[in-house]
């Protein structure tokens, strides 16, 4: 499946998926190994690929009766080529983000796709380097095939404003077009039994933004509670006749910051959940739905409202089932960990522009995304990594200015840019990595950033946590035991929920994942994985699963 629900009425189109023939390339492109592969998937659940960092060739054939085209790909890792009967038509970096690939002229009847995928650590990869999570290989993500008419809707983007008896609603639509071929083009939107016009679009070249606006009285509001969604039909025409159309889902919800409160619809929120990586067993980060829905009834069943999609954005069916299923999701830009000399790569500022502004283009309607996000843990502590992280918050809120911004930070007594987000978020592992009283440990962090803001804003304790090795219990409470994990996550989870200032919880994570076996703190991660799950990577629960429930559930999800 491409999302969770249908897209389109009008617009033709196919899944690739399947079984693609896989081939590995030496550097020089000669053919080093011949296999097969299902899409989506990744190349290390193929037998004798499990350890494979390279570049690799999917090959298959696509039928067409269209000779305007449009590839869709979710998701290749992390690296992608694209070609189309030999010759190139795409490329694209970044293994977290969806791009589409147009093609005109094309001749009906079969075709070739190759697709060459490299998830190789070079000079060229600011974002993508060794990591305390895995860097997978292949198409991880789906595939779709479009054909079109000459003109097509790129995207549908629908804000809404909550106001004291109604919701002000704008719509944003962009429009592209093959060729200038003389005709006129309208469109209209449909929403909550309501149809508006755009007009006559004028194309620049050959795109054209249009807008309209209107307001809902008798609408029901999106909560975790009641998550109720809309479909939003936009339809073009052209000379008057129906050619294409997209449909996205949205919710009415609105989010804004006052002083440390967080409110959703008006309602002070409290946000308790996890820090979640898409990572499962043998499957790698191509994670199928039944595992993705699995994993939100665990984190339901904790008492959860809250999922951080740590640290990059994630597959949009993952998101669909957030809005479906009632979560609070912070999304991010890619990026984890990088020191100044990483952040001063040549290609730094442009793969994290163009992994933000694919973020937010194709993640703008859910409902469920209440925070973006972005460089967890990066140099937010010197003057150059400041003014990358400006850039970033800056562009932010550029593309979307409805919901606030921030970054998890880990130089919590250094960081230079305190004040320049909607909310400050805090990773700490008292009683894990530092030796410390949680209250003295986060007193002391909170003092520091009162004295660096201009004024109040919300603070989440975005990651905290200890590991544990499934099935290791002892006596003695011992570190990488499950009975330390227990301890420590009910102390910080009973401490610092208590505090009026915090707003938010998120455990760091969810589930066990893979890490890159070249990561330089290897040697403190057992099994080559981050340990910290309450559930390994199978998902069999620790006996901390049962403690967060315990303690969860005992808090509620608004303040007074």
């Amino acid at each position: 499946m491409i999302r969770m629900f249908e897209t389109h009425e009008k617009r033709k189109q196919k899944e690739l998926g399947g079984i693609w023939k896989l081939e590995t390339l030496s550097d020089s492109g000669n053919v080093t190994g011949k296999y097969t592969a299902t899409v989506p998937s990744c190349w290390e659940s193929v037998i004798g690929l499990e350890d494979y960092r390279g570049r690799a060739k999917y090959s298959a054939t696509v039928k067409t009766s269209s000779e305007n085209l449009r590839f869709i790909f979710k998701g290749i890792s992390h690296t992608g080529d694209i070609y189309l009967d030999g010759k190139h038509i795409g490329h694209h970096y970044n293994a977290y983000t969806p791009f589409t690939v147009p093609v005109s002229d094309c001749e009906e009847g079969e075709h070739l796709l190759e697709v060459i995928a490299d998830n190789r650590f070079t000079p060229d990869s600011a974002l993508h380097v060794p990591n305390d999570y895995r860097t997978y290989g292949g198409i991880n993500r789906p595939v779709a095939l479009e054909e079109l008419c000459n003109a097509y809707i790129e995207y549908l983007h629908v804000k809404n404003t909550r106001t004291e008896n109604s919701w002000s609603t704008e719509f944003v639509a962009k429009i592209c077009r093959f060729e200038d071929n003389g005709k006129t083009y309208t469109a209209t939107v449909e929403l909550a039994g309501k149809t508006l016009d755009f007009g006559k679009i004028a194309f620049e070249g050959n795109t054209a933004v249009i807008t309209a606006e209107t307001s809902f009285t008798d609408v029901d509001e999106w909560f975790p509670e009641t998550p109720n969604l809309y479909i939003a039909h936009a339809k073009l025409f052209e000379n008057g006749e129906y050619i294409d159309d997209l449909k996205e889902r949205i919710g009415f919800r609105d989010v804004k910051i006052d002083g440390e409160k967080i409110l959703v619809n008006g309602k002070q929120v409290f946000l308790k959940g996890f820090n979640r990586h898409e990572d499962y067993g043998i499957l790698g980060s191509a994670v199928p739905e039944n595992i993705m829905s699995y994993d939100l009834d665990i984190i339901a069943s904790t008492g959860s409202n809250f999922v951080r999609t740590c640290h990059y954005p994630n597959d949009e069916r993952f998101l669909d089932m957030c809005d479906e299923k009632g979560f609070f999701v912070w999304e991010e830009g890619h990026a984890r960990g990088l020191n100044e000399d990483r952040m001063k790569n040549p290609n730094f500022k442009k793969q994290s522009a163009d992994c933000i502004e694919e973020m937010v283009t194709n993640h703008f309607n859910h409902p469920s995304i209440i925070i973006w996000g972005i460089l967890n843990e990066c140099a937010s502590h010197t003057e150059y990594g400041a003014e990358c992280y400006k850039l970033q918050y800056d562009q932010l809120k550029a593309l979307d200015p409805s919901r606030p911004r921030t970054s998890a930070t880990c130089q919590h007594l250094k960081d230079l840019c305190y004040d320049m987000e909607d909310i400050v978020s805090l990773n700490i592992y008292p009683t894990w990595y530092v030796n410390s009283d949680v209250t003295e440990y986060y007193t002391k962090i909170k003092n520091y950033i009162d004295s660096c803001i201009s004024s109040p804003k919300p603070l989440i304790i975005s990651e905290f946590g200890a590991a544990s090795i499934y099935g290791y219990r002892a006596f003695s409470h011992v570190k990488w035991s499950e009975d330390r994990q227990c301890d420590i996550l009910k102390n910080i989870i009973e401490t610092l929920s208590s505090h009026e200032e915090i707003s938010g919880l998120a455990i760091w994570q969810f589930a066990d994942c893979r890490i890159d076996d070249d990561y330089r703190d290897w040697n403190s991660r057992p099994k080559t994985q981050n340990n910290k799950g309450i559930v390994d990577i199978f998902r069999n629960p620790k006996q901390s699963y049962y403690t967060v429930r315990e303690c969860f559930t005992k808090i509620e999800n608004y303040k007074n």
